[in-house]
């Protein structure tokens, strides 16, 4: 990855992300109930977190699948649902950073399944 290809997390970033893997041969996820369609997106998301001494300390996730407003991941760690958090998503086409929001944090054999929303209005600021 050419790391001069960072940009912010926007809707208008992760759209054009999508588009171009969609043109691709992947192909989405069922839609169950979500309200956008996920895609599977392996790749490293790098977050922000305090530890408990609140000393900010980088965690590694791996991306499962996104969507247009959001994504799962696995992580070794347990986050709780509504924490926002400073976020990377490294793609092999760019690099997005930004901010989401955990919706869900399910425990798994693989450690724990998250859930985050994007939070495009935090990024523009």
């Amino acid at each position: 990855m050419d790391t001069t290809e960072i940009f912010q997390l926007t809707e208008e970033a992760v759209n054009r992300l999508l588009a171009e893997r969609a043109s691709g041969t992947s192909m989405p996820f069922a839609k169950c109930r979500r309200k956008t369609q996920r895609w599977p997106f392996p790749g490293t998301v790098e977050l922000w977190l305090a530890n408990d001494k609140g000393v900010e300390e980088i965690e590694l996730g791996t991306c499962v699948n996104m969507s247009h407003n959001g994504l799962g991941m696995l992580l070794d760690r347990e986050l709780p649902i509504g924490l926002k958090l400073p976020m990377a998503v490294h793609q092999p086409e760019s690099s997005l950073q930004g901010h989401a929001v955990v919706c869900h944090c399910t425990e798994i054999d693989a450690g724990y399944y998250v859930g985050v929303k994007f939070l495009f209005e935090e990024c523009e600021t």
